[in-house]
């Protein structure tokens, strides 16, 4: 099934949403971008737009709490299907400079999604003493992209305590989802959360769990080697004519070689993000459906900082994002 769905999705050309890094550009002379010297730098990468539109991107990457705090005995096993909205500063430059758009060789996408829809597959398996174990594989509509993600939940009051007791029933949660798809850069999210819940019976048929807690998301972000001048050929820029040899055998570059400046990696990015989220899911026999909010509980920070900087070390405004996630599945 995994296998279908990756061979369903187009990867050859770029999706509207992808993200197109090399327009995330500072122009030789502008504050933050030094020319090197003749035949030096025409842009560097800029850093501070980077962060911004990773920092929302990866908010949508962080993986979905959609599961009571107790699981269904060690027996149990579930499969569903999920899909998580993640709210973006959809009208800042950011946005519209760096991803890709519909006209091809634009400057700028005109039609940034409002908010970034992930949909997914999930699979669940219970294990004795309270314990699960998931994975999913998860597609970026109007993208290229795909994340897949594994978690371990530990119920720490199951099989201890009866549905009787006025008790909640208490999990702990670990999760990762990394993203593939993408030959700039590479993205992975973890978080560690704590989940409670209760469990209501409703006409000894229906049962209904509010679902609350809160969790700690952390992001880490790297880009690849990006060439900033995608529309030069910097090999034919060089190209001398006629070939002019430097020595038997070896060709010296007749024209001008500034173009290979112009390649950079972007700045690393780890961040730190407390979260909160609140939910209901509802169950009939074997179908469950189930609805979450979520949202940071302050906006991200760097990891061993207590903010985001741009190019010139100013610090950055990122805004807090929210998250709706519903999925729909059978548990068994």
């Amino acid at each position: 099934m995994v296998a279908a769905l990756v061979g369903a999705v187009p990867t050859a050309h770029a999706q509207r949403m992808d993200l197109a890094l090399s327009r995330l550009t500072v122009s030789a002379g502008e504050p933050g971008c030094e020319s090197s010297g003749p035949g030096g730098t025409m842009f560097c990468p800029d850093d501070g737009q980077w962060r911004q539109l990773i920092t929302e991107f990866t908010g949508a990457l962080i993986p979905p709490m959609l599961t009571p705090a107790r699981t269904r005995g060690p027996r149990s096993f579930y499969v569903g299907i999920d899909t998580s909205i993640t709210g973006i500063s959809a009208s800042t430059n950011f946005w519209h400079r760096g991803t890709e758009g519909q006209t091809a060789g634009a400057s700028e996408n005109r039609q940034v999604d409002g908010a970034l829809a992930w949909t997914r597959i999930t699979v669940r398996k219970a294990f004795p003493f309270g314990f699960e174990l998931g994975t999913n594989i998860g597609y970026l509509v109007n993208t290229s992209y795909w994340a897949l993600g594994a978690e371990i939940r530990w119920s720490i009051l199951e099989g201890w305590l009866s549905r009787d007791w006025l008790v909640p029933d208490i999990a702990f949660r670990g999760s990762v989802q990394t993203l593939v798809g993408d030959q700039e850069f590479n993205a992975t999210v973890a978080t560690a959360d704590v989940s409670i819940s209760n469990s209501i019976i409703v006409g000894d048929a229906f049962e209904l769990t509010p679902i609350t807690g809160g969790q700690v998301a952390w992001t880490w972000a790297d880009s690849e080697l990006v060439d900033l001048t995608p529309g030069i050929n910097a090999f034919q820029q060089c190209m001398p004519s006629p070939m002019t040899p430097s020595a038997p055998g070896e060709p010296t570059c007749g024209g001008s070689g500034a173009d290979y400046n112009n390649n950079a990696v972007f700045a690393s990015i780890r961040t730190i993000r407390p979260r909160a989220f609140v939910g209901l899911q509802g169950r009939y026999e074997a179908f469950t459906l189930t609805g979450m909010f979520s949202g940071d509980l302050v906006p991200p920070t760097d990891i061993g900082s207590n903010h985001l900087n741009d190019v010139m070390g100013n610090p950055l405004h990122i805004d807090r994002q929210w998250r709706i996630d519903l999925g729909i599945g059978l548990s068994y």
